[in-house]
């Protein structure tokens, strides 16, 4: 039952998630534009937007495809379809799509690096995108591997 509230918060969490990114997508030039002492001033989005938003409009539909992904495996454990080979393949794809976003957040790196200055929270950015993709991808070697398992138990009985 718990598990159930876990996974209930997760999805509303993930369609949470939805929004705020199709926010930010529209947010992201208005805030480029902000002045110091506006109200939603933020320095990283008003001096360095320039730099960022290509990368960041890159990345939106990788990231609406992770949050799908994520949405479908939430409905898949809502209806005890846990060990399955669609989880698994949802896993993987976003696994792929943070592979995607590293490599988009490494380029931007490199390019903005070498034509304007450095900007070192795109790095970590990128870094963290690999770190998920590390994350998902042995979650999903090990629900694979589960599969395997459930699926000797299955036929031994």
């Amino acid at each position: 039952m718990k598990s159930m509230k876990s996974a209930s918060l997760t999805h509303i969490v993930i369609r949470v998630c939805y929004v705020l990114l199709a926010v930010s997508v529209i947010l992201f030039p208005i805030l480029m534009r902000a002045q110091d002492g506006d109200r939603f001033y933020f320095v990283m989005i008003a001096q360095h937007g320039r730099y960022l938003i290509y990368p960041f409009y890159a990345v939106v539909p990788a990231g609406y495809a992770a949050l799908i992904c994520l949405d479908k495996i939430l409905v898949n454990i809502k209806k005890n379809i846990v060990f399955d080979k669609s989880n698994v393949a949802l896993l993987k794809k976003i696994t792929l799509c943070c592979i995607f976003a590293f490599s988009v957040g490494i380029a931007s790196y490199i390019i903005i690096a070498l034509i304007y200055k450095s900007i070192e929270t795109v790095i970590l950015l990128a870094f963290g995108e690999a770190f998920m993709a590390l994350v998902v991808r042995v979650v999903s070697d090990v629900m694979q591997k589960a599969i395997e398992i459930k699926e000797d138990n299955d036929l031994v009985v």
